[in-house]
């Protein structure tokens, strides 16, 4: 058995070109999802009746069901139930009219926001709230004492698990190409078809993983060591 090299040099122009996909598949949700998870994240700290216990049946749904499984789900179920809602039941819209961006996005974003709400409240948890009562004392407000004090310390502790799941959700973007979305999985499975050249299509694609990854764990440690410093923690 011999490698295609040729095969690699062909491919690598499209599946780089079809990178920002991916990268948008991955950035957008984990950005979107730490905005709502952060929020989701009070509600279960604060434990705010009826919405409590509503975020906890959607954090174990999401926490339970491989992302995959969902993905399909939503892919073939938001067109029926929108034509449910909207149409009548007549089927009017279909998976292919709404495409396979929308679905993988509000998956994604759904996803992500249920795992980072507890990456967050375990880092709230993590802060000793006795603050609070100390910045209570010198005539702080409870909402400035939060800001300035309990916040930053919390997203000290969770930038690493953070920067973890960003990494994860970087590699785990490459499912998103079983329901059409093409993504450097996609471009790249499509190209070796031809040829049945699936071991360069996947050394390929797995490098290009491999290097980005790296790339995004050096950039994450720095933004935490600066991170830290800001805060006031020796960093060696």
């Amino acid at each position: 058995m011999t490698f295609n090299i040729q095969f690699v040099r062909n491919t690598l122009p499209g599946v780089l070109a079809a990178l920002p996909i991916t990268l948008y598949l991955t950035f957008v949700p984990v950005l979107v999802g730490a905005v709502i998870g952060f929020f989701l994240a009070l509600i279960r700290i604060r434990r705010i009746p009826v919405l409590s216990q509503l975020l906890s049946v959607y954090l174990s749904f999401f926490r339970s069901i491989p992302n995959l499984v969902i993905l399909f789900v939503a892919y073939y179920g938001l067109p029926k139930l929108i034509n449910v809602l909207f149409y009548g039941g007549v089927r009017t819209v279909t998976s292919k009219s709404i495409g396979s961006l929308a679905p993988c996005m509000l998956v994604l974003i759904l996803h992500s926001s249920a795992f980072i709400c507890e990456i967050v409240r375990g880092a709230l948890a993590s802060v000793d709230m006795r603050q609070l009562e100390a910045a209570h004392s010198i005539g702080m407000t409870k909402a400035a004492a939060y800001l300035r004090i309990i916040i930053p310390q919390a997203i000290i502790v969770a930038l690493p698990n953070y920067f973890n799941f960003v990494l994860g959700a970087f590699m785990g973007t490459s499912v998103v190409f079983l329901i059409g979305v093409q993504d450097i999985m996609s471009v790249a499975k499509i190209a070796a078809e031809d040829g049945y050249t699936f071991v360069e299509a996947y050394v390929m694609v797995g490098a290009i993983y491999v290097i980005f990854s790296t790339a995004f764990s050096l950039l994450f440690g720095w933004i935490e060591r600066m991170a830290k410093r800001r805060m006031g923690i020796i960093v060696s």
